[in-house]
C-alpha cells in the first residue's frame, strides 16, 4: 500500500499539471501544430482533450486512488488477476523511452542556453543556423555530460521525498514558467506583424483536417497529458479520498492546454513576424527560434531566458517521471530509493546512448529511420494509445463503471449524465482511439 501522501490537493493539482506541463507543450505542441495546419490542429486537439484527455485522466487517477498501491501490483489488486499488471509494466516502458529521448532534448535546451550566454548565435547568420544545430546534437561527449548532470540533479530532488523533492521543486518550477511565459506572449503580440501568427494558429482551415491530422493531435494528448504512462495511476494512490478528482483532473488539463496554447500564442506571432516557417519540425525552438534571437540586439538575454523556459519545462516533467518510476520498482520489489535511483538514471544514461547518435555523420537507425524519430513514433503513435486504451478499457469493464463512479463520487458530488459517460467510457472513447490507432500506424 502507498505511504506517500500529497500535503494538499493543491500541491496534488499542481504537481501533477507540472508533469503535464513539459516540452511536450512548448517543444513539440508548437511544432506538431506547425506542421498540420495550425488552427485547424488546434481545433481537433481541444475536442480531443474534453472528450478523451480528460476521462482517461480521471479513469488513471482514479484507479490509483482505489488500488492505493502503484501500478506495478495495483492493476492486479483491483482485477484480482495478476496478469493485469502487466498494463502498469507498459505505462512504466512507454516514460522510460520517452525519458532517453527527452533528456538529450534537454541537454540540447542547456547547449542553446549557454550559447545564448556566451553570444554565439548572435554571430550567426540565419543561414548557419542549421549548421550550429548539427554541430550541438552531434558532439555528444558533452551532450552525454549534460545529460548525465540532469539525471543527477533530477535524482537529487526525488531523493528528498514526495512533499520535499517533488511537491515544493515543482511549484516553484511551475510558478517561474509561467512567468516567463507569459512575459514573451505578451512581447510577442507587441511584434509587427503578429496577428499573421494568430490568424494561422487560431482560424482553423477544416480542409486540412483528416485522419493524419488526428492520429497526431492523438499522439500529442497522450505525450503532453501524460496518460496511459502510469504516472497518474502512481500520482492518484498518493491522494484523498476527499480529494474531488473529477474537478482536479480537469483543472490539470486545462493547465496543462492553457500552456500548450500559450506556448503557440508565444512562438507563432515571433515566427511570422520574422518571415520564417511554422512548419519546422522538431528543430523549430532551436533553428527557428535561434534565427529570431539572432537578429534582436538583446538576442541574447531574451535567447537565454527561453531556453530557460524550456529547461523549466522538461525538468517537472523529468523529476515525476522519476518519481513514479522509484515508487512503482519500490512497491514491487520493496526496495529503497537509494538503490532504485541511481538504477533509474543508468538505465536512462544507456538508453539514450542510441538516442544521441541518431545525430551522426553515420547515424544509427532502426529499420531504416534514425532512433530517435522511431522511439518517438513507437511511444507517442502505438505505446501511448494502447496504454491509454486499455487503461480506460479496464475501468470501464474490468473494474466496471458503477464500481468506479462510486469511488469517484468520494468526495466530490454525484456524477450526473451517468449514462453519458457509461456510453463515453465503455464505447466511444476505446472505439474512437482504436480506429484512429489502427489507421495511424497502417
Amino acid at each position: 500500500m502507498s505511504t506517500q501522501h500529497w500535503s494538499s490537493r493543491v500541491s496534488f493539482i499542481i504537481t501533477t499539471a507540472a508533469f503535464a506541463v513539459g516540452l511536450g507543450n512548448i517543444w513539440r505542441f508548437p511544432y506538431v501544430a506547425g506542421e498540420s495546419g495550425g488552427g485547424a490542429f488546434l481545433l481537433v486537439y481541444l475536442v480531443l482533450v474534453l472528450l478523451v484527455g480528460i476521462p482517461i485522466l480521471v479513469v488513471e487517477i482514479g484507479l490509483g486512488r482505489m488500488a492505493r498501491t502503484t501500478p506495478l501490483i495495483g492493476y492486479g489488486i483491483l482485477s484480482g488477476f495478476r496478469a493485469w499488471n502487466g498494463l502498469g509494466w507498459l505505462g512504466l516502458l512507454g516514460i522510460y523511452l520517452i525519458m532517453c529521448f527527452y533528456v538529450m532534448i534537454m541537454a540540447w535546451v542547456v547547449m542553446y542556453g549557454y550559447a545564448c550566454l556566451r553570444g554565439e548565435l548572435a554571430n550567426l547568420s540565419p543561414d548557419l543556423l542549421p549548421d550550429k544545430f548539427m554541430e550541438v546534437a552531434s558532439d555528444h561527449l558533452v551532450v552525454f555530460l549534460v545529460i548525465a548532470g540532469i539525471v543527477i540533479a533530477g535524482i537529487s530532488i526525488v531523493s528528498r521525498g514526495l512533499q520535499s523533492g517533488l511537491e515544493k521543486y515543482s511549484r516553484y518550477m511551475m510558478i517561474g514558467l509561467v512567468v516567463i511565459i507569459l512575459a514573451f506572449a505578451v512581447w510577442a503580440a507587441s511584434l509587427p506583424g503578429a496577428m499573421q501568427g494568430y490568424a494561422w494558429f487560431l482560424m482553423p482551415d477544416f480542409a486540412k483536417i483528416d485522419f493524419s491530422m488526428i492520429v497526431s493531435a492523438l499522439g500529442q494528448l497522450f505525450f503532453s497529458i501524460g496518460v496511459g504512462m502510469s504516472v497518474g495511476f502512481v500520482f492518484g494512490s498518493y491522494t484523498s479520498e476527499k480529494d474531488n478528482l473529477i474537478s482536479s483532473a480537469a483543472w490539470i488539463v486545462f493547465a496543462d492546454s492553457a500552456i500548450a496554447i500559450l506556448g503557440g500564442l508565444m512562438l507563432f506571432p515571433i515566427i511570422f513576424s520574422f518571415g520564417l516557417s511554422p512548419d519546422s519540425g522538431p528543430n523549430l525552438v532551436f533553428v527557428t527560434m535561434s534565427a529570431v534571437f539572432s537578429q534582436l540586439e538583446y538576442g541574447n538575454i531574451l535567447g537565454a531566458v527561453f531556453f530557460l523556459l524550456l529547461f523549466l519545462a522538461g525538468f517537472t516533467t523529468l523529476i515525476s517521471s522519476l518519481q513514479a518510476i522509484q515508487d512503482s520498482l519500490a512497491d514491487r520489489f520493496h526496495i529503497s530509493s537509494r538503490i532504485t535511483l541511481p538504477l533509474i538514471g543508468i538505465l536512462i544514461l544507456i538508453g539514450s546512448i542510441p538516442v544521441v547518435f541518431s545525430y551522426a555523420d553515420v547515424p544509427v537507425r532502426i529499420f531504416g529511420v534514425r532512433v530517435f524519430d522511431f522511439v518517438d513514433f513507437l511511444t507517442n503513435h502505438v505505446l501511448l494509445p494502447i496504454g491509454g486504451l486499455l487503461v480506460v478499457l479496464f475501468g470501464g469493464w474490468v473494474v466496471g463503471v458503477r464500481k468506479l463512479f462510486d469511488h469517484l463520487e468520494i468526495g466530490g458530488q454525484p456524477i450526473r449524465q451517468g449514462m453519458f459517460w457509461r456510453i463515453l467510457i465503455q464505447w466511444l472513447i476505446p472505439v474512437s482511439v482504436m480506429i484512429i490507432f489502427i489507421n495511424g500506424v497502417t
